[in-house]
């Protein structure tokens, strides 16, 4: 089960293993795909109204799963939303604090998707990738360690 994260004004998030999302798409044939790419996106629109940054809290998690499934045939549409999507997770974890060295790198997620989808392996990496910072930005939105290290209580 995934653990939930309260982002607060009532959106929550959830902390989701690259295993278990990998292993529902396989499932699914793909689709779960579109769901979690749905999901993640709409989470980081919740750290946005959160944190008071309109350019994230205005992103359209729909349009982003629509560039990815029709804009498919077209190329390029896919190519700007998962590129956009490493932006938003960027700027999600610049404001939650996280150390600059630590960020997601966007390009580097896009590299890994295209021509990673042609090549499999890196297509896995990449969701490996950003699924590992969409993580540490949720983590952080909720007051957690970004690291995913448990909080330890304040000795007596």
């Amino acid at each position: 089960m995934a653990q939930e994260v309260d982002l607060g004004r009532g959106g929550t998030g959830k902390i989701r293993s690259f295993w278990v999302g990998l292993g529902l798409s396989v499932i699914t044939f793909g689709i779960y795909g579109f769901c979690w790419y749905y999901f993640v996106n709409d989470e980081l629109k919740d750290v946005g109204i959160e944190k008071g940054d309109q350019n994230l809290a205005q992103s359209s998690p729909s349009m982003s799963v629509v560039a990815i499934l029709v804009g498919g045939w077209v190329i390029v549409p896919p190519l700007l939303s998962v590129y956009n999507y490493g932006q938003r997770i960027k700027r999600a974890q610049r404001l939650t604090g996280l150390p600059k060295g630590d960020q997601i790198n966007p390009t580097v997620a896009l590299l890994l998707m295209f021509p990673g989808a042609l090549l499999v392996i890196p297509y896995f990496l990449h969701f490996w990738y950003v699924t590992k910072h969409q993580n540490m930005a949720l983590r952080g939105a909720g007051g957690l360690p970004a690291s995913g290290a448990p909080i330890l209580p304040a000795a007596a």
